[in-house]
């Protein structure tokens, strides 16, 4: 180390350097305090941003298909996977917007998400080649 800065380490008194740490520390938890409130706020942007695709959806063309669908995926188990894909093949989602078949894929995927964590299994569990589709890739291919 240097001499110099030795030197003056050894001359600063012992409260001044308490006092030298302590607005270091008060720093360091003001900038983390600050990265967490702009977090909590981009999280509530984006709530309400989906919240108004949502209701956009409802409201739109499609309003009635997805509200039924949405019922659906309230009231599923684990075991409906085959009777939700037999529900969307029923729908007509061919013939809607980009848009709102992305919302609606949305809407599937954030309750198959909630359904699987809810019984303890992984979250996202996508098949490898040589396995069978899940519900979820089978209706994400119908909207391609």
């Amino acid at each position: 180390m240097n001499a110099f800065l030795e030197l003056g380490e050894k001359q600063i008194a012992a409260p001044r350097k308490a006092q030298m740490r302590a607005v270091e520390k008060r720093a360091t938890r003001n900038a983390a305090q600050k990265a967490l409130a702009e977090r909590d706020d981009l999280h509530r942007i984006y709530t309400r941003w989906r919240q108004e695709r949502r209701e956009a959806l409802f409201s739109g063309p499609h309003g009635a298909t997805a509200r039924e669908l949405d019922t659906f995926l309230q009231s599923m188990t684990l075991d409906d996977a085959d009777a939700l894909v037999r529900f969307m093949r029923t729908g007509d989602w061919q013939r809607a917007a980009a848009d709102t078949r992305f919302e609606v894929l949305s809407l599937v995927n954030e309750a198959i998400t909630r359904l699987r964590k809810r019984n303890g299994l992984v979250e996202i569990d996508d098949p490898l080649p040589d396995q069978p589709s899940t519900a979820f890739i089978i209706i994400r291919e119908l909207f391609r």
